[in-house]
């Protein structure tokens, strides 16, 4: 009669590792790009309610001045904004007077 030594011993063979750690390979290349697409997602949306508050709050600037701000900063100092929005992408914002009410206020990284 034959002993064999490991017998009793259980484990995942070299096959089943590799297996294991090719689906995991697969779903990680599926997730990344759609992960990074809704982070983009999310900063395009910051972004654009960040240009509607400012320019809701030229509008009230107008409404007691008559006349729009010259920037963004200056309505921060006017006390119209708490802080100067950035973009969350890092970009900055400008604001135009003599545009129309949807592109007034840009963005140097999403645009308007």
């Amino acid at each position: 009669m034959k002993k064999r030594l490991f017998q009793d011993e259980r484990g995942f063979t070299l096959i089943e590792m590799l297996v294991v750690l090719f689906v995991i390979g697969v779903i990680i290349a599926i997730a990344l790009p759609n992960l990074k697409n809704a982070g983009e997602a999310a900063q395009e949306k910051a972004c654009k309610a960040n240009r509607k508050l400012i320019g809701s709050q030229a509008d009230n600037y107008y409404l007691e001045f008559g006349n729009y701000p010259s920037s963004v900063k200056k309505m921060k100092r006017r006390g119209y904004l708490r802080t100067v929005p950035t973009c969350p992408a890092k970009g900055t914002y400008r604001f135009q007077k003599n545009a129309p009410v949807e592109k007034r206020v840009k963005c140097s990284v999403h645009g308007d």
